[in-house]
C-alpha cells in the first residue's frame, strides 16, 4: 500500500516528521570530511542471469515498506544543524536507475561502471539526498554492476543487514525463487518509534557532554605519520588471512577474556600500533548501535551513538591483559551513548562551531553478511575508492569462515606498514602477507 503526501499510514494522521537527533547531527557534520561521505554502500559485480525486473520491483518494495529509507533532511534557519528536521517523503516507484554500458567490451564496461560509481560517490551529500538510491549498470546479459547507497544518518550497520535480507527475500519472490532464511525486519515506522520513545533530559545532557569531549579533547598521538601524501600519491596496502580454525578458536576464547571478537581484534590493532608507533595510550573514537530499548531490535533506522574509548597498552602487556580493559572502556562509553531520539526538549546550550577532524586511523570489522543475496547470481564486492585515511584496517569474513585483514595507509612508509602487519600477525602466528 502506498503512502500519503507526508508518508503517513492510513490509520495515523500525525505527520511523520521529527527533529534530527544529536548522533545524526554528528554524522551530517562529518559527511564532507569522511572518505565514506557518511553513506552506507553496496557495490557489487553480479555475474549470472539476473532478473532485472524482479530486482527493480524488489528495491521498490523495500523502499516503500520502510519510511526511513525515504527521509529527506532539511537544515534549520540559516543552515543550522541543531534545528534540522527529517521528514518522510511519499513513495514513488522506479527507485532503481538502469544505465546501459553494453555497447563496449566487457572490461571497458566494468571500468566505466566503477568509474561512474566513484564519481557519483564523491559528490554525495546527505543534505542533498539522504534517501536510498540504487543504480544498475548493464555490462552484458550476464554481467551487471549494482550500486546501492543510503545515508548513515538514516540507517546503522545492523539496519544494513536487515535491508539486505529484506531485499533478498523480495527479489526471490518476484523472481519466483525460494526465499532465503535471513533476518526479518520489523515493519514499524522508525520515525514514529523515535517520536514515541523520548529519552530523559538527564540522559540527553550526559550524551551531549560525552559528544563534546569527543570533539574537544586532543587525541593522544604516537609517532605514526599523520600527513597524507599529496594527491596522486599511492597508498600502501598489505593483506593477510586468519584461517577459519584460528578464528573459531579466538571466538570460543573470548568469554574467558570478558571480551568479544570485535574487542579482541581491536586489541590486536591497539597493541600493534603502540609497539610500532611507540605510544602507550590511544584514544579510540568509534560508534556503537544501541538497541536496548524495547521494540528497537529489528527496526530499520539509525540507533548509533558516538563513543570514545581510552585504550592503555603498557609495556609487557599480553592480549589477555589488554582486551578486558578495552571491553571495560567500551562499556563505559556505551553508558554515555544515547538512542537517536528528538533532543528538542533538552535544556542545553548549542555546541561550538564544528571543527573538521584531523586525518584519522579507522578500524572496520564487517559482519558476516554485507549485502543482498540474489538467488542464482554470483557476487563480487567492490571497495569504492573515496579518499584515504592515514590508516585503515578492515577485517572481513572469507568464504571458509576465516577472516581477511587489509591494512592500508596513505601516509606511512612501506617499512612502517610492514612492521605493523608483522606485529599483527605475530599475535597469531598465521597467514601470509600479500
Amino acid at each position: 500500500m502506498g503512502t500519503t503526501e507526508a508518508g503517513d499510514a492510513a490509520d495515523d494522521e500525525r505527520p511523520v516528521c521529527a527533529p534530527v537527533a544529536l548522533t545524526q547531527q554528528s554524522s551530517l557534520l562529518m559527511a564532507p570530511h569522511n572518505p565514506s561521505r557518511e553513506y552506507m554502500s553496496w557495490v557489487y559485480q553480479l555475474n549470472g542471469k539476473l532478473d532485472v525486473g524482479a530486482l527493480a520491483r524488489a528495491i521498490d518494495d523495500v523502499v516503500e515498506a520502510h519510511d526511513v529509507l525515504r527521509v529527506r533532511i532539511t537544515a534549520g534557519p540559516g543552515g543550522d544543524v541543531g534545528t534540522a528536521t527529517q521528514r518522510v517523503m511519499p513513495f514513488r516507484p522506479g527507485v532503481l536507475r538502469i544505465v546501459a554500458l553494453d555497447d563496449r567490451p566487457k572490461l571497458e564496461g566494468l571500468t566505466a561502471a566503477i568509474g561512474a560509481v566513484e564519481a557519483e560517490y564523491k559528490d554525495l551529500s546527505p543534505w542533498d539526498e539522504a534517501r536510498l538510491q540504487a543504480s544498475l549498470y548493464v555490462i552484458d546479459p550476464k554481467t551487471h554492476v549494482l550500486s546501492i547507497v543510503v545515508a548513515e544518518a538514516l540507517v546503522d550497520g545492523e539496519s544494513g543487514t536487515l535491508v539486505a535480507g529484506e531485499l533478498s527475500r523480495a527479489y526471490a519472490a518476484h523472481a519466483h525463487r525460494p526465499a532465503p532464511d535471513l533476518p526479518v525486519p520489523s515493519r514499524a515506522s522508525y520515525l514514529r518509534w523515535v517520536l514515541d520513545n523520548p529519552v530523559p533530559e538527564a540522559v540527553q545532557a550526559r550524551a551531549v557532554e560525552h559528544w563534546r569531549r569527543v570533539r574537544d579533547e586532543p587525541i593522544a598521538a604516537g609517532s605514526w605519520p599523520m600527513e597524507l601524501k599529496e594527491e596522486g600519491g599511492r597508498a600502501q596496502a598489505r593483506f593477510f588471512n586468519v584461517p577459519a580454525a584460528t578464528w573459531a578458536h579466538l571466538v570460543s576464547s573470548t568469554p574467558g577474556m570478558a571480551a568479544m571478537p570485535f574487542v579482541v581484534v581491536l586489541s590486536w590493532l591497539e597493541m600493534a600500533l603502540c609497539r610500532v608507533a611507540g605510544a602507550e595510550r590511544f584514544i579510540v573514537t568509534s560508534a556503537v548501535s544501541n538497541r536496548s530499548q524495547p521494540g528497537a531490535k529489528d527496526v530499520i533506522g539509525n540507533f548509533v551513538g558516538p563513543v570514545r574509548m581510552v585504550a592503555d597498552v603498557r609495556p609487557g602487556d599480553r592480549l589477555e591483559d589488554v582486551s578486558p580493559r578495552v571491553m571495560i572502556s567500551l562499556r563505559e562509553a556505551l553508558a554515555a551513548s544515547v538512542l537517536p531520539v528528538p533532543l528538542a526538549e533538552a535544556r542545553i546550550s548549542a555546541p561550538a562551531p564544528f571543527v573538521p577532524p584531523a586525518p584519522t586511523v579507522s578500524f572496520f570489522m564487517f559482519a558476516e553478511r554485507e549485502g543482498p543475496d540474489l538467488a542464482g547470481v554470483r557476487q563480487r564486492r567492490f571497495r569504492v575508492h573515496t579518499g584515504r585515511d592515514v590508516l585503515r584496517v578492515n577485517c572481513t569474513p572469507d568464504e571458509s569462515g576465516g577472516r581477511n585483514v587489509f591494512v592500508i595507509s596513505g601516509s606511512a612508509p612501506p617499512e612502517m606498514l610492514d612492521a605493523l602487519v608483522g606485529e599483527l600477525r605475530g599475535f597469531l602466528g598465521v597467514g601470509e602477507v600479500g
